[in-house]
């Protein structure tokens, strides 16, 4: 699949406004952009802040120096509220990696909520609400195509 004509930078850029949304809307506490190579990192800086940006989140760059520099990929932490990069940050000091040991992340990760026991008797809300641009409209369509107005 790797060779499918896919742009793979777009691919990244794509799911991190992706998880850009579930994270400012309060659905994830934490995500995780697609791994990347080192070398991708200068190419999607720039427009992974600006989705961040947008989106009233932030990014944190990890490098995964636990991995052997021979298979290391790096990936931006995505996160809305400083506590949870901490809460994933400890995590790592304690040896732990996404890489080998995913399921020590899943709380951070919002991973296995929307089927948990009691579910049901939860009751939405925001923590924060922040006003957002929109970043499908200015990467895909022209000014006027979006929003549309009501008839």
């Amino acid at each position: 699949m790797k060779d499918a004509g896919l742009d793979r930078i777009s691919f990244i850029l794509g799911m991190i406004t992706a998880f850009a949304e579930c994270v400012t809307n309060e659905c994830k506490k934490l995500a995780f952009s697609p791994p990347f190579r080192p070398q991708d990192y200068p190419l999607l800086y720039q427009e992974a802040k600006k989705i961040a940006d947008e989106q009233r989140v932030l990014l944190w760059h990890e490098e995964n120096e636990d991995i052997p520099s021979s298979y290391r990929l790096h990936w931006f932490v995505i996160y809305k509220f400083p506590e949870a990069l901490e809460e994933y940050r400890q995590l790592r000091s304690k040896g732990f990696s996404p890489v080998w040991d995913l399921d020590k992340f899943y709380p951070i990760l919002s991973y296995g909520l929307v089927w948990a026991e009691g579910v049901d008797k939860i009751t939405p809300r925001f923590r924060e609400e922040r006003k957002t641009q929109c970043t499908f409209s200015r990467v895909l369509l022209d000014p006027q195509e979006w929003p549309i107005p009501r008839p």
